[in-house]
């Protein structure tokens, strides 16, 4: 039949246009930002252990749900009544206008209160155009198929096309030989810690404060001048374990490293595995993770989204994003009470699944440092004499930095950090990141230790390989903090700790020749004298031969230990816990009164400062439900001008010198970190304002 010239029922083109131009505007506000934000971070999809099926069907409902649902409101608001649906449509358009204006002017570096009017301009000008010009319209109706575009872009041009394309080809593992080593292979990686932290002055591990690194050392080879080829993780780690660095941006994966330590001993003997990030396992030596759902992938696109739209103002309410591969909304920094099981390093109820499991089903917990170093213990009491590869990755001490060595976490609030030299409490500031940097890494060597008394005890320990290194390190020293490589920075960012216990070996040594973490798997191979037709950038530590890459770092140890004199200089009391709390050039002599009985000072009159710790309560019964301790106290101290630095005082006993000072109503608002004074129960804490030095020193009350 001929329908050329039937007619058209009046207004059904009109509202047809109407729904393809909101899907049109919703192709630019949403399914482009979002697929182009997650197609460039494919190690979001590797870390949730998305499946090829579930990246595309995450695809595709970013690009086809939103057009189809606003266009179904918008024609269900329109058979309601025709001014109805005009309103809708007015709203609508004027909204996805807004979120394409920020995208906008995001992308131009424009933020804040100007974020704000422009994108209010350019939504109001969409409503516009939708609403009243005909060519405006016919434009957004054509755009309506860029949504299919743009996920034709993501599934096969994106660096996350990667993830679906790639596939394990036969043979990839090429020719390898590999004995049955003597006994367990254990390979330990911690994340994000330079080797300054664990060092004294003297170039030795400070064994007071991280006895375990130090025990190590004594059975090892420290290789006390090793670097990481890279600042991130995912691509340390694949360095690490296929003995190059890597140039490009490639996926953390096994199919896209098929020859690496894993595989290589997975030839001849199990491997046991906890990695947090990577994935570099073949199926033919570990049984495939179980990843998240998919409605978790949907639900972090949103949080990262919304950092991309939102201005500045509207952003702090929503999850950060810096420190995670995924679910944002479970970060650490809120994290539930972790299980007794997990927080013990008792192994968990196996009716909860196995630990990859619980790390998806429970992120918020498992990304907790207490449960990551609580699978580094669980992995490590189950090894015993079998020969088989034990690999455990955990994410400590990586920031944020919750956690003490005592087994608690620090309790809210937490001091700001204060990034502008021109403002007080900057240098203080930097003071805390290492003071918290430290107390996480604490938690680390507890951990470390746990798992050396199991191996050290038992009859295969002598049989025993023992790798120990970190993926890379981080700065505390400001400005140049964080793992964001600068000239002033890189000797804390890529300088990391490197031992190596060989089988048979009972004493330690130190070589000071340069290594690297590409050495790792040559070293390996050298040592269990396999063979295979594998090329490396990376050379044996074992077999005399020169470094084949130029380092990152200085060839020598001085840089690294200048670093570690500039942390002796601010804390030069001591190398235990309470010389950590025991502040120094900002506190003058008061640091030396941490550590000290109260009863052996003098105490004067009352100060005419007064102060209110926040969290004063929580004294009174440690720890909580959530094993929190204010570890780290705030609060304000009040007077008739600026406070000099207090010593606080916790059960009898110089704990820790307050500073930080930043002027608020009625004060200045401080922070201190407590030497390891707290109790369990009840506690007493006091403050007192310190006038004189040394046997001179008499301590005033402040109320």
């Amino acid at each position: 039949m001929d329908t050329s010239a039937a007619p058209t029922a009046p207004g059904a083109t009109s509202t047809r246009a109407q729904a393809l131009g909101l899907a049109g505007l919703a192709a630019l506000a949403i399914t482009q930002p979002v697929l182009d934000l997650m197609g460039r971070n494919p190690e979001f999809f590797v870390a949730g252990r998305y499946t090829t099926a579930q990246i595309v069907q995450f695809a595709a409902l970013v690009a086809l749900v939103p057009s189809v649902v606003l266009a179904t409101t918008y024609v269900l608001a329109r058979l309601a009544h025709p001014r109805v649906g005009a309103i809708v449509h007015g709203v609508l358009a004027a909204a996805l206008g807004a979120l394409f204006g920020n995208v906008l002017i995001r992308g131009l570096g424009v933020d804040g209160a100007a974020l704000a009017a422009v994108a209010t301009v350019l939504g109001a000008a969409a409503a516009l155009l939708v609403a009243r010009a005909r060519a405006g319209r016919l434009l957004l109706q054509y755009l309506a198929a860029a949504n299919l575009l743009f996920l034709a872009g993501f599934l096969f041009a994106s660096p996350t096309s990667d993830l679906i394309s790639h596939d394990v080809t036969p043979g990839a593992l090429g020719y390898v030989s590999m004995p049955v080593p003597p006994g367990p292979v254990v390979v330990i990686v911690f994340d994000e810690l330079p080797v300054s932290t664990l060092m004294r002055s003297d170039g030795t591990i400070n064994a007071e404060r991280f006895p375990a690194f130090a025990r190590l050392a004594e059975s090892a080879t420290w290789y006390r001048n090793a670097s990481s080829p890279h600042n991130r993780t995912e691509r340390a780690l694949p360095a690490l374990m296929t003995g190059a660095p890597l140039r490009d941006r490639l996926m953390p994966t096994a199919d896209v490293f098929p020859r690496n330590l894993l595989s290589l001993f997975g030839t001849t003997v199990p491997v046991e595995r906890y990695e947090s990030v990577t994935d570099m396992c073949p199926p033919s030596a570990c049984t495939p993770r179980k990843g998240q759902p998919i409605s978790q992938a949907l639900e972090d696109s949103l949080v990262v989204y919304g950092h991309r739209v939102l201005p500045e103002e509207f952003r702090a309410d929503l999850p950060p994003i810096d420190d995670a591969w995924g679910s944002f909304g479970n970060t650490v920094g809120s994290v539930a009470p972790v299980p007794a099981a997990a927080a013990s390093g008792s192994s968990a109820d196996p009716s909860a699944g196995d630990p990859l499991e619980r790390w998806h089903a429970r992120v918020d917990a498992e990304r907790a440092p207490e449960t990551q170093v609580a699978r580094l213990v669980e992995q490590g009491l189950a090894i015993d004499a079998d020969p088989a590869l034990h690999f455990v990755h955990i994410v400590v001490p990586h920031a944020p930095w919750f956690a003490t060595p005592w087994g608690t976490r620090l309790m809210p609030p937490m001091p700001e950090w204060v990034e502008d030299p021109n403002q007080p409490g900057y240098a203080w500031s930097g003071l805390i990141r290492y003071q918290r940097h430290s107390l996480q890494t604490g938690l680390a060597d507890a951990a470390l230790g746990e798992v050396l008394d199991h191996l050290e005890s038992s009859p295969f320990w002598e049989d025993t390989t023992l790798v120990v290194v970190a993926d890379h390190g981080t700065s505390t020293i400001q400005p140049d903090v964080g793992r964001e490589i600068t000239d002033a920075n890189v000797e804390e960012v890529l300088r990391v700790p490197f031992f190596l216990k060989a089988p048979g070996q009972v004493e330690g040594k130190v070589v000071d020749d340069v290594a690297n973490l590409v050495d790792l798997l040559p070293t390996m191979i050298d040592l269990m004298d396999a063979d295979t037709d594998w090329t490396f950038e990376g050379h044996s530590l074992l077999d005399g031969s020169e470094p084949t890459l130029e380092s990152n770092v200085s060839p020598d140890l001085d840089e690294v230990l200048d670093i570690v004199r500039r942390h002796e200089a601010d804390f030069p009391y001591g190398w235990d816990w309470s010389a950590l709390a025991a502040v120094g050039p900002q506190a003058g002599s008061i640091g030396q009164l941490v550590g000290s009985p109260l009863e052996t000072l003098t105490v004067g009159a009352p100060s005419e400062l007064g102060w209110t710790p926040n969290n004063e309560a929580a004294f009174a019964s440690l720890p909580n439900e959530k094993l929190e301790a204010p570890q780290l106290v705030t609060g304000v101290i009040t007077g008739p001008s600026a406070p000099p630095p207090l010593l606080l005082v916790v059960n009898g006993t110089g704990a820790g010198v307050t500073g930080g000072y930043v002027p608020v109503d009625g004060g200045w608002s401080f922070s201190s970190v407590l030497g390891p004074y707290l109790r369990d129960g009840a506690n007493e804490i006091a403050a007192y304002e310190v006038r004189g030095s040394g046997p001179d020193a008499v301590l005033h009350p402040v109320g």
